[in-house]
């Protein structure tokens, strides 16, 4: 599955959420999650400093909070959810980062 954001200016500190919505079963719940991230365009070295904190899953949806980046640079965020069934799910979504003059 694949999600599509607009984009993020440097200075934002925001949520990004993935739904699971279509795939979940009906009673199947997620039980945990995990958010990987790569550069896909652009370069940093430490594209994990993105993140902040652990994915907050809210019934289907995981959200996971970006915060900073580097200008020119596209991260690919991708959320593996494992569910109360045993199911494992991955969501990805591309994510640009631009400075405010880019904008």
């Amino acid at each position: 599955m694949a999600n599509s954001f607009t984009y993020k200016i440097i200075d934002e500190n925001e949520l990004f959420s993935f739904d699971y919505t279509a795939v979940l079963a009906p009673a199947e719940t997620i039980i945990s999650a995990v958010c990987n991230i790569i550069v896909v365009d652009g370069t940093d070295p430490s594209p994990s400093a993105i993140l902040s904190g652990s994915p907050v899953i809210s019934q289907a949806i995981v959200s996971q909070r970006v915060y900073h980046g580097l200008a020119e640079v596209t991260y690919r965020l991708e959320m593996v959810a494992t569910t109360s069934y045993g199911n494992v799910f991955s969501v990805v979504g591309d994510l640009p980062v631009y400075n405010v003059a880019q904008v």
